[in-house]
């Protein structure tokens, strides 16, 4: 199948140039023909193909295209001499590509420079855009392939054309450097072309042909940076500004040369959906958090013990009431800032509270804990803590666990809890949560007591539920586990109660590593239900331990080891979809907002969309990148490839936990120790930083458009809406595509007297309002 497209010719009115003026409010639209050249919004074509097809004449440069999925036109640098023209540039760079969904220092970057030194720096376009750019076609159906436009010589005055031909029906991904890769069909060097080969690698080099060979992921040798590298037989270049061809001076490196990456989708004539007088409905963005995060001032910092590890985290639990997130770890200290003064580095060990609006450090709730922090609940007026310490505040019967009070951190009055192990290990309450009178309790003890007044110890399997109201244990309720319990998740419809950890037996009945049990007593597994038939993506059993289990809806999301996250019906608990993560990426924790369900790892490369297996993903539908959290569509549970947040750690461990706040903000929580870039750099952060909801309200509608022939043109006026007519930009449409963009409140279309026309608002989010009724001149 090719990327030629068939439909309706377009036979409505085309308008020429925009030109807009924010200041004086006004726009002009002067129109020559009804010609798709690509020189204006209003005659934006399909592709940089059907221009050149239309118009041979055309030479290199940037021109406007438009699409269905694309919406509005923009413009896009096209390449029009090459094997008879027509190509779009993707990207460009030399070292450096960062291979991930967003894209690349953005589009205009891309059509802006799209060669020379000052092109050296990586630009490339946003997958999503690509997408549009290829009409929703897959990119195997491209019918040139991808073609790689690679410097041969220091100067660049020879270049070497490569082409690749995509095996799997997929949509665009920036991820050549994954590792299983995605496959060719074939591969070509200056014409001369083999079959099969992968994005990764191919080495079809030689001394002979010694340019016929490249690689696209890092190496330490050539200083982490990626790009589409030479293999050994090109020895040529350096690292000075101005050399086609990079190397990075390491012994063992290299030759990175400058390239391009280019399609060419033949897409010639398109039909777009008609616009009905009513006009069109407000839209609005899908509602994930921002992938720029909202640091806070405060932070924590060190861990107590010394330690490494994922077991040695800054922060593992997290907790809100009110204005407060609470936060639980192993950290030493809470910190001011990167640099703080001598006042604000202060020890407050293992837990502290912050407020959510300001991000300061509530320093009114100090307790004392003398051992880390694995979860939190907030109960009523208490906070419940979960961890492996002994003594809460000093007091006795606080041996991992403890209640306190949320203001000053003491430990709440009538209520008391311990855990300890019979054969004298060191016992530990890793999982909590609270479903009606209950608190459930899991982790890796053999015994529990507590209550007002507090009762004899309950002999009890690494799990137990609590008197919500005094931590009395229930001693009929007493689910028998063989090994720990790392996770559990109490239903909000109050009939089940969900496990994960590293045991393969419950109540003497198989449960491996992960088990659905009733909420009445004695506590037996749900029958009826896959559970225990559930996909893990390693036939290893002890590589097969799950650390995320929670019902969301309709559904039960499952990860863990090794490196999978899955979602399963809540009703017979079959697999619905899963993913797997490269070359990191156990999963560690997930939360549910808006319907948007967030899953974190120590996975900062390749996602597998629908892969089950690991080390080696065979099923899978694409690869796209992810960085430490993911998210998935709620209602059908497939990755949204769009979130992608700029967040670093100290030490690769990653998120352990994510919160919601009362501001709809997410917080992510592990040993986290840079935001996104802010300014002149990336914002400090202290164990915790946070994302915030991107704005899904749609701007007000525009009023009063009017429709007036003049001079031989039609000059339309309308009124913005008051809450944003300062902020939101204008999609002009005439009959059935958008022409023109403007921040103005006027536009003169000098193509004709006739057409339909609508106005609608958009936002900076990208969200749009309804528009208006259709007028005509």
């Amino acid at each position: 199948m090719t990327i030629v497209a068939t439909a309706a010719v377009l036979t409505g009115t085309v308008v020429a140039t925009v030109s807009a003026q924010g200041g004086g409010r006004t726009a002009a639209l002067s129109a020559a023909s009804v010609q798709r050249d690509g020189k204006s919004s209003a005659r934006a074509a399909a592709s940089c193909w059907a221009i050149k097809q239309q118009f041979p004449s055309s030479a290199d440069g940037v021109y406007w295209l438009q699409t269905p999925k694309l919406v509005a036109p923009d413009q896009f640098y096209c390449d029009m001499t090459t094997d008879g023209g027509g190509w779009v540039l993707a990207g460009r760079g030399r070292q450096g590509w960062n291979f991930a969904y967003p894209g690349q220092n953005g589009v205009a970057e891309v059509r802006s420079n799209p060669t020379g030194t000052g092109a050296f720096t990586p630009a490339t376009l946003p997958a999503e855009t690509i997408d549009g750019l290829l009409g929703g076609h897959t990119v195997d159906d491209l019918p040139d392939g991808v073609r790689v436009r690679r410097a041969t010589n220091v100067d660049g005055s020879k270049w070497q054309e490569m082409r690749w031909k995509f095996q799997k029906a997929a949509p665009w991904s920036w991820t050549f450097d994954a590792d299983p890769a995605n496959p060719l069909t074939s591969v070509s060097f200056d014409g001369a072309t083999s079959s099969g080969g992968n994005t990764r690698l191919v080495a079809k080099d030689s001394v002979l042909k010694p340019t016929n060979g490249f690689y696209t992921y890092e190496t330490k040798e050539n200083s982490w940076q990626r790009g589409f590298a030479y293999r050994s037989y090109v020895t040529a270049g350096d690292n000075s500004p101005t050399s086609y061809l990079w190397r990075s001076g390491v012994a063992g490196g290299n030759t990175i040369p400058f390239t391009q990456v280019w399609i060419r989708p033949k897409l010639t004539d398109l039909e777009y959906p008609s616009v009905p007088d009513s006009g069109t409905p407000a839209t609005t963005e899908k509602p994930l958090m921002k992938n720029q995060t909202s640091g806070g001032a405060w932070g924590v910092t060190g861990v107590v013990s010394g330690g490494t590890g994922e077991k040695h985290l800054e922060v593992q639990a997290m907790a809100v009431s009110g204005n407060t997130m609470y936060v639980g770890g192993e950290f030493k200290y809470v910190q001011k800032g990167a640099t703080p003064a001598a006042d604000e580095k202060v020890e407050q060990s293992y837990l502290a509270a912050f407020d959510t609006t300001t991000g300061e450090w509530k320093s009114s709730f100090r307790p004392k804990l003398n051992g880390g922090v694995w979860d939190l609940e907030v109960a009523g007026n208490k906070l419940i803590v979960a961890g492996e310490f002994t003594k809460a505040n000093d007091a006795g019967n606080t041996a991992g666990l403890a209640a306190l009070d949320l203001a000053t951190g003491k430990n709440a009055t009538g209520w008391a809890a311990s855990v300890s192990a019979s054969d004298g290990s060191p016992a530990m309450a890793r999982a909590l949560d609270v479903q009606g009178n209950w608190l459930y309790v899991g982790g890796s003890f053999t015994r529990i007591w507590g209550g007002n007044p507090l009762s004899t110890k309950v002999s009890v399997g690494r799990t137990a539920r609590l008197r919500l109201s005094d931590g009395k244990p229930d001693g009929t309720w007493k689910p028998n586990f063989n090994g720990s319990v790392i996770e559990l998740d109490a239903n909000p419809g109050g009939d089940r109660v969900y496990y994960a950890g590293y045991f393969t037996q419950v109540n003497g009945q198989p449960a491996r590593k992960i088990a659905v049990l009733g909420t009445a007593a004695p506590a037996a597994q749900v029958a009826g239900l896959n559970d225990q038939s559930w996909h893990p993506s390693t036939p290893n059993i002890d590589k097969q331990y799950q650390q995320i289990i929670r019902e969301y809806g309709d559904k039960v999301w499952v990860g863990g080891s090794e490196h999978i996250f899955s979602a399963y019906t809540k009703s017979k608990f079959d697999r619905i979809k899963s993913v797997i993560t490269k070359p990191g990426g156990d999963m560690q924790a997930a939360v549910e907002i808006n319907g948007i369900v967030y899953g974190s790892c120590h996975c900062y490369k390749f996602v597998y969309h629908d892969g089950d297996a690991w080390p080696t993903p065979t099923t899978w539908s694409q690869i796209q990148t992810a960085n430490a959290v993911m998210a998935f569509d709620g209602k059908t549970a497939e990755p949204m490839s769009d979130f992608w947040p700029s967040l670093g750690t100290r030490a690769g461990n990653g998120p352990w936990e994510l919160t919601e706040d009362k501001q709809g903000c997410m917080w992510i929580g592990g040993d986290i120790n840079r935001g996104s870039w802010l300014n002149s750099g990336y914002q400090w952060a202290g164990g915790f930083t946070r994302v915030c909801q991107r704005d899904t309200s749609p701007p007000g509608k525009p009023t009063d458009l009017k429709a007036t022939s003049e001079g031989g043109g039609v000059k339309l006026t309308w009124q913005g809406p008051s809450a944003n007519a300062n902020t939101a930009k204008y999609e002009v449409i005439k009959d059935d595509r958008v022409i023109g963009v403007t921040w103005g409140w006027h536009l003169t279309d000098d193509s004709g007297t006739g057409g339909r026309y609508w106005v609608r608002a958009v936002d900076t989010a990208g969200n749009r309002s309804a528009s208006t009724e259709v007028v005509t001149p």
